[in-house]
């Protein structure tokens, strides 16, 4: 499959967060690595201030039978234990907010998680319909479907915000189709939002506000072309 080419957009610059480790630049060789490797956040790395809100349109995904040879059924388990395939259950018709995360993590992971429960609360009328947040671990062997289960009562998500965790193996093919790379501590703090619908995917710096980043989610959703 080619690689997803990304057009560059001019969008909202990014405010600075609280002090985490350098950042570290993420290689990855799948198609989606193009998208969202260059210029990534990882975790543990400084949200430096300047960072773009970048957009493309993914032609490797743009018809129904490409996206889903592309994305795969890969099967995921949900927090409430079902298992879920990746494309035709998860991303299929819908629009995405996808953020990695491990339930251990003390500094990236609960700042960006309580970014994600207030862009929960305004967009609540669309949660669960079109638009869905979808939280993967990057730690599945410790964090199993009734861990997560448990972590998502802290950000009191809802029933359009979904965890998921799986076996290593299935949880990295998944990683490395996001352009994630399978490492805690280098894990994507972006968050990658796509309508499947449309194939435009946009990769948000997490450390926007989140009344930004509900209305970046939204333009995605309605297929807004900026």
């Amino acid at each position: 499959m080619p690689a997803l080419a990304i057009l560059p957009s001019t969008d909202t610059e990014v405010k600075p967060m609280p002090t985490f480790r350098p950042i570290l630049r993420l290689v990855a060789a799948s198609a989606m690595g193009v998208l969202f490797s260059l210029g990534a956040l990882a975790h543990g790395g400084s949200h430096e201030p300047g960072g773009k809100v970048e957009t493309r349109n993914v032609s490797a995904s743009d018809t129904e039978a490409k996206a889903r040879e592309y994305f795969t059924d890969t099967v995921l388990t949900s927090h409430t234990g079902d298992s879920l395939k990746f494309y035709s259950d998860i991303l299929e018709g819908r629009t995405v907010v996808i953020s990695f995360m491990f339930t251990t993590c003390e500094d990236a992971c609960p700042l960006i998680n309580a970014t994600l429960q207030r862009i929960q609360e305004r967009l609540k009328d669309r949660m669960g319909k079109d638009i869905f947040i979808i939280s993967i671990t990057v730690d599945p062997k410790v964090d199993t479907a009734p861990v997560l289960a448990s972590y998502r009562k802290q950000f009191k998500a809802g029933a359009g915000w979904l965890f998921f965790t799986g076996s290593e193996k299935n949880v990295e093919t998944v990683s490395g189709k996001m352009g994630q790379v399978f490492d805690k501590e280098a894990h994507l703090t972006a968050l990658l939002v796509g309508n499947t619908k449309t194939a435009r995917w946009r990769k948000i710096p997490a450390n926007l506000s989140d009344a930004i980043i509900a209305a970046q989610i939204q333009d995605i959703a309605d297929g807004t072309y900026d």
